[in-house]
């Protein structure tokens, strides 16, 4: 860069940074960190939980550097900073949730593979109970009793095409929710 970078406006350092170069990186991340630290810090009162919220909004903006359509640099960096904490907040809050409802023995035993596998199986249980009601039933046929699509059909009093209709939408519904969970994961600390 010609000019030294920090006389660069928000508008001619987003210019650079979407052409991947470090320097405009470097300037946004010095004129931005104390601002998104405090904003960070305001939310969660804790220092290093809000440190690394802004090194991920950090590293997240560099990695996306090429795709993102960012108009206002100061409102989308701190938006993504109070985003990422109520995220975290949320997912903590989740965990908890869960580990409350794990008998003790389990508990003892547990690991945070046991949880997010409690979690997983949670969340696609309440994205099944949001199907109509048709549709939950003949998934649940299929993937808890094991039903042929012919046995659905039969045992339904419907068709067969019915039942590959509803098979189809339950699993469309689930695979949304998988993509819009594994989104909702990247954002997590």
């Amino acid at each position: 860069m010609t000019t030294a970078a920090s006389n660069l406006t928000d508008h001619d350092l987003l210019t650079f940074l979407k052409e991947g170069r470090e320097e405009a990186f470097t300037e946004i991340y010095h004129r931005y960190w104390e601002k998104l630290l405090a904003i960070g810090y305001h939310y969660t009162q804790h220092k290093e939980f809000a440190e690394e919220i802004v090194h991920d909004v950090f590293l997240r903006l560099w990695m996306q550097r090429a795709t993102v359509d960012i108009h206002s640099l100061s409102a989308y960096l701190g938006t993504a900073v109070k985003f990422s904490v109520f995220k975290a907040l949320l997912k903590e809050k989740r965990r908890s949730q869960i580990r409350a409802r794990l008998p003790q023995s389990e508990l003892i035993a547990s690991d945070n593979e046991r949880i997010e596998a409690r979690f997983l199986q949670d969340y696609f249980q309440g994205i099944i109970e949001t199907l109509p009601e048709k549709c939950r039933i003949v998934f649940r046929y299929s993937r808890e009793e094991s039903l042929s699509l012919a046995e659905i059909a039969t045992r339904m009093n419907i068709s067969q095409k019915t039942v590959e209709s509803h098979m189809t939408k339950a699993l469309k519904t689930l695979r949304h929710g998988l993509t819009r969970l594994q989104s909702f994961m990247t954002i997590l600390p």
